[in-house]
Formats: C-alpha cells, sequence, structure tokens
C-alpha cells in the first residue's frame, strides 16, 4: 500500500483491534469479501457440562458489557446486507447465522431456553445442563431478539459520557465472544464454555467494512438498508440524513485509519483463534479514546503500537481463584481485569473532557461483578473442595472415543516427572495434591485463598518473547488532568502511586491498572456502593499490576479443549507440543473446526479462507519449551520424548 493509501477517524473503532473498518479497503486496496473457510456440516450440537445452567449460560453469553465494539448503531448491524453481488434471489444479511458461524462465530439463539426449549434444544441447550446460576435483573437483560453469535449483546441506548448526547441502541463484544470454543467431530459441533474462541476478528472487520461501503456504492443496496433502519413509510428527508451520516462515517473512518497506518507497521497477523488483546486494548484507551483530549499539545497517536504479539485466547476456568487472574500473571484484581476489557473492545469512557465527569462510563460494574461470580463461584476451600462456578470441561469420551485408561497411567508417570514441576497438580489429579496448603497463599482478612500459579522465566521456558515484552516495555503518554501518578513499584508490583506527583508518561501496565481503576471507582461513587461492598466487588484484592519476563504454568485442567498450543497458539497440537521444537510444523493454517482426537488439535490444511501461520515471524515463534536430548535451560525443559511415550503424555492430558 502506498503512503497515499495509507488507511484515518476519531470514532471509536480502534476496539478491539484497531479498527472495525478495515483500512485496506476503505483505502481503495480491495473491494472484494475476504474468502472464508467452508465447515463441514454437523447434525448435533452439545454443550459440554461445566456446572452452569442453561439459563446462565445464555446470559452470560449476550449480557452486555456496556461496549460499542461495532462502531455502528445496533439498527445498523442488523439491517447490513453481505458484501457480496447477488444477481438474482433475496439479499443475504451480514448477520445471518451461517454467515457469522465462517468467521468462527457461535450461532445461539434468539430467546432464553426453557429446558432445552423454545427452538434452543437445536444449539446444544439441555444437552449437559449444570445447576450454578448467579441473580441478574431479566427486566434488564434484552435477550438476543435477533439471533446474534455468542459474545454478541445489544446495549441499549444511553447517555455518551463524553458528550452528554443521547446514542442509539449500541452492538458491542462480551467476554464470551472470545472465550467460549466449539469443535467438530464426525457431525457433533461441541460448545465449550471458557475455551478460545475459534474466531478471526480480522476478515469480520473486513468484511463489516465493506457491508458499509457496499451500502454506499452498490445501485439498490442503500434504499433496502433504509427500510430496514427507518421503516418503509419513511420520508425523503430521513432518508437523505441516513446516508449523509453513513456518508460521513466512512469518510472519517479512512481518516483515522491513516492517521494510525504508520505506527502500525510491524503487526503479525492474527487471523483464526488468536488475537492481540493487550496491544489492541493499549491502542483504544490510549489513543481513540484520548483523541479530542482537552489539554494543549497532547497528541494520542504517539500511543499506537502495532499488534505485533498475538495471543491463543486463554482458558477462563479456575482463574478467578489464581493469585494473579490474568492469563500473562499482569493482573491481580478480577473487577480490573473486566473493566479493562470492557474498555478495549470500545466501552465508551470520558478520558477527553475535564470540564465533565471525568473516567464517567458506560461500563455496568454490577453486571461484570455478576459475570466474575458466575466464573468463579463460592470460595472453592469452603465445604466441600472444588471450583464451583464454571468447571473445566472433561474429555466427552462419548463423543471423541473413550481415553486409553493404560496409556495415560504411563502418560500420568511421564507427566510428574517431567512436567509436574512447572504445572502443578489439576484439580481433578486423583492425589488431591492441588489443595497442598504449600500451593496456595495465606488467608486474607474475609479468609479466601488464592491458587500460586509459578510464572516461568523466559530465559527457562524459551518461548517467543513478543507478549511478554509488551508490559516490560511499552509506554503511554497521558494528560496532565488525569492525575496518573508516577508508578512506585515494590519488588517489581505496581500497586501505588507515588504521592503528590502526576505523569505524562507512563509504563502501559500502570497507566492502565490506574485508569482502569479510576473508571470503577467513578461507577462506585456514582452509584453510592458502600466500601464493604466495593471490596467484595473487587474480588478482595487490590489494583496491583507486574510485567513479569515469563508466563505462568498454569494446571492444565481442560488442556485439551485449547488448541492450538503455547500462549501464542504456534503449535497445532499436544502432540507436535512434545516434539522437539526443531521438529515441529514450521508453517500450518488456521480455520478448520474439524478436531483430531488422537494429536488433539485442529485439522491444519490449508483450505480456502483458512490462514497460514508462519512461526519464523516474531510474534508466531514455536520456540522453547522443547523436549529434545542436551543440557536443561534455554528453552529445553525436558528429555526426547519416544513416540509411544508422547501418545501416553497426550492420553493423560485427555484426563485433566
Amino acid at each position: 500500500m502506498s503512503g497515499s493509501d495509507r488507511p484515518t477517524l476519531r470514532m471509536r473503532i480502534a476496539g478491539l483491534g484497531g479498527m472495525l473498518l478495515a483500512g485496506s479497503i476503505l483505502a481503495g486496496c480491495s473491494f472484494f469479501p475476504p474468502d472464508l473457510p467452508e465447515q463441514n456440516p454437523t447434525s448435533k450440537t452439545v454443550w459440554l457440562d461445566q456446572n452452569w445452567s442453561d439459563d446462565a449460560r445464555f446470559w452470560f453469553h449476550h449480557a452486555s458489557q456496556g461496549t460499542s465494539t461495532m462502531p455502528v448503531p445496533y439498527a445498523w448491524f442488523i439491517a447490513l446486507e453481505q458484501p457480496g453481488i447477488r444477481l438474482f434471489g433475496e439479499p443475504k444479511m451480514l448477520a445471518d447465522p451461517a454467515y457469522m458461524a465462517r468467521f468462527g462465530f457461535i450461532s445461539s439463539p434468539r430467546t432464553a431456553p426453557q429446558g432445552g426449549t423454545s427452538g434452543a434444544a437445536g444449539y446444544g441447550y439441555g444437552s449437559n445442563a449444570g445447576a450454578f446460576n448467579v441473580a441478574y435483573d431479566p427486566k434488564s437483560f434484552p435477550g438476543n431478539p435477533d439471533g446474534l453469535p455468542v459474545g454478541f449483546a445489544r446495549t441499549p441506548g444511553y447517555l455518551d459520557p463524553t458528550t452528554g448526547n443521547k446514542v442509539p441502541d449500541q452492538i458491542g463484544l462480551t467476554c464470551a465472544a472470545c472465550h467460549t470454543g466449539q469443535m467438530n467431530y464426525r457431525g457433533t459441533n461441541i460448545r465449550i464454555d471458557g475455551a478460545p474462541a475459534t474466531t478471526d476478528l480480522g476478515k469480520f472487520r473486513t468484511s463489516l467494512g465493506l457491508a458499509l461501503a457496499y451500502t454506499v456504492y452498490v445501485p439498490g443496496r442503500f434504499d433496502r438498508f433504509a427500510d430496514r433502519v427507518l421503516g418503509p413509510n419513511h420520508s425523503d428527508a430521513e432518508r437523505d440524513q441516513l446516508k449523509k451520516t453513513l456518508k460521513a462515517f466512512l469518510k472519517a473512518g479512512e481518516a483515522t485509519l491513516q492517521q494510525m497506518a504508520d505506527g502500525m507497521k510491524g503487526s503479525v497477523e492474527e487471523g483464526f483463534m488468536r488475537l492481540d488483546a493487550l496491544n489492541r486494548i493499549g491502542t483504544q484507551v490510549f489513543f481513540t479514546d484520548l483523541v479530542g483530549a482537552k489539554e494543549a499539545g497532547f497528541d494520542p497517536s504517539a500511543n499506537i503500537a502495532p499488534n505485533n504479539a498475538p495471543v491463543n485466547y486463554p482458558a477462563t476456568w479456575s482463574t478467578s481463584w489464581f493469585d494473579w487472574v490474568q492469563y500473562d500473571a499482569s493482573i491481580r484484581q478480577p473487577m480490573v481485569r473486566n473493566a479493562g476489557e470492557a474498555m478495549g473492545v470500545s466501552a465508551k469512557v470520558n478520558l477527553t473532557d475535564p470540564s465533565r465527569p471525568l473516567y464517567a462510563s458506560s461500563i455496568p460494574i454490577k453486571e461484570l461483578f455478576q459475570m466474575e461470580e458466575l466464573l468463579a463461584g463460592p470460595d472453592p476451600q469452603h465445604g466441600t473442595k472444588g471450583f464451583k462456578g464454571l468447571a473445566s470441561p472433561a474429555w466427552p469420551e462419548d463423543i471423541l472415543g473413550p481415553i486409553d485408561r493404560t496409556k495415560a497411567e504411563r502418560g500420568r508417570e511421564l507427566y510428574t516427572q517431567h512436567c509436574a514441576t512447572c504445572h502443578r497438580p489439576a484439580v481433578n489429579d486423583p492425589s488431591g495434591r492441588f489443595w497442598d496448603a504449600a500451593y496456595w497463599t495465606t488467608p486474607n482478612a474475609e479468609g479466601e485463598r488464592y491458587y500460586k500459579v509459578p510464572v516461568i522465566p523466559l530465559s527457562t521456558v524459551g518461548t517467543d518473547p513478543a507478549q511478554a515484552e509488551v508490559l516490560a516495555t511499552r509506554m503511554v503518554k497521558v494528560p496532565a488532568y488525569l492525575g496518573v501518578p508516577e508508578p512506585e513499584p515494590v519488588n517489581g508490583t505496581y500497586c501505588e502511586g507515588k504521592a503528590g506527583t502526576t505523569a505524562t508518561e507512563a509504563p502501559f501496565g500502570w497507566a492502565l491498572a490506574v485508569v482502569t481503576g479510576k473508571v470503577i471507582e467513578r461507577w462506585y461513587d456514582e452509584n453510592g456502593v458502600p466500601a464493604e461492598e466495593r471490596a467484595h466487588m473487587d474480588g478482595y484484592r487490590r489494583n496491583c499490576i507486574q510485567a513479569p519476563a515469563g508466563y505462568k504454568a498454569r494446571p492444565l485442567d481442560g488442556v485439551w479443549a485449547t488448541a492450538p498450543f503455547l500462549h501464542n497458539g504456534s503449535v497445532p497440537s499436544l502432540h507436535d507440543l512434545l516434539l522437539p521444537a526443531a521438529e515441529r510444523p514450521k508453517s500450518f493454517c488456521l480455520g478448520s473446526l474439524e478436531f483430531d482426537p488422537t494429536k488433539v488439535g485442529y485439522d491444519t490444511s490449508c483450505k480456502t479462507g483458512t490462514n497460514k501461520i508462519d512461526t519464523s515471524v516474531k510474534g508466531n515463534l514455536n520456540i522453547g519449551h522443547s523436549f529434545q536430548d542436551g543440557p536443561r535451560g534455554a528453552g529445553v525443559i525436558g528429555p526426547a520424548f519416544s513416540e509411544a511415550d508422547r501418545n501416553a503424555l497426550v492420553e493423560y492430558l485427555k484426563t485433566l
């Protein structure tokens, strides 16, 4: 793309990735929709039993976090047609479930399930319903009236905290969009809450941008769009104003993408099943949300950074009870993690106008707390020991085939010898060692204890360093009026700022923790939440952050459901992960949902519409965590296994 073609907007489109309008498209580089993979048909759908009731699952999938991830009103999104040209027949809609499924999204019913009825049984409801639920207000939950995929939520219109103006109903993603997985095997679609998503958000952004552009420029399409948005009896003046607004939106979108282009150089393609969420949150909060900041000389464009550290979406089961709740061991408090995620997918926050209430936002903090309660469940140490919220998925032997128990027992011995030093026992380890007091923090004032998950230094594990470097090296500029203090780390942990100081440049992680904390406190103040309840909603954790030069070695319960592997998804299967690093696939493709229960990973053949992972590129490196002969250290963590030993280990990992 030439310099004159480089994509420019001040609208909130940096969100999940910097740009829900695809710059290459609006800049004229392509006017054709991206290729999408065809998935094999399935005749049966099941949700695995993970302790959630059907009602809880449906609410979690579609409860709003106050986000506006799609940079268009809800009514626009529902009215858009797919970005293609049809000469005959009825136009197909962008939100059509079959089309959305080709991006990897999971289809979801329109209405809440009633014991598997109301059409929900076809979506797997009622197949393995658990019992755990949390109280939420059904009157404030709009449900899923248009049959959008899991993780899409409708936010009723509200006053924009940055302007005070009423915004129409919004559409945004929730945490379920990135942390709900699926796989196909022999005609059955298996769905798993808390597992990595199978989506390609880049292709979806491109298609959304094209759908908007086609609406303006393809003859006849705008008239149909106007009828859907305004109703068939709209006036000419209403139609003309809608078209003017849409054209202005497209023009502004191209402008912002152009502004971002230089800062985004060096980005790594994420594709299916991967996202550089951390860098994207940084660009959303410290660029997009700060455009128009009312401080002389402040330029937020200095905060744009490339998306060069993609990760496989981390599993969420058990994490509420870890000592550091973020997957990279960077965030201690669940509420900060969850509010930061909502900000990253474009919740509206006033960071620009000090004449209005700073840190006011569209985030429903109470609902974030209820979501965390559903994930966490009651204290696992009280009563019968065990996680009582979202449980890790058990290998479904009735679908994927029986586990070879003889091989698994041999694998358990190998795991204990070569893996358990870093990966402590799983919750279902028959020895019960998961509950050893040494693995848990001492009780806090509320009597709660948290599981101490080791962080393995990069010098030991030797895997791709890109993600670990983000918090350690990225700096951001902030306006003085935001009141971000200079950090004062203690033993590498940031919990407090230096009293009486105001920073105008700060480490990204620290700045994000401060800003997110102030957003939360603003909501507490506005809603009169007493101190004791605030502490409860915060999970009885302080707002602390760290930037370790390493990666968490979490317990491996449910690991079989989290392909592709390593933190960046650079290894396609468990079998490949147990090879010497030099023998792992140099490249492979993601996008197929077909599951291989022998190697434990997805089909990696490079079919039309899939994306290729080149493991020679930093961010995609499949180095480290290697089992090979020779001295330990520098990425070598164990001996070379025979094929029989590898198969035995894979079989054991299915049992966790």
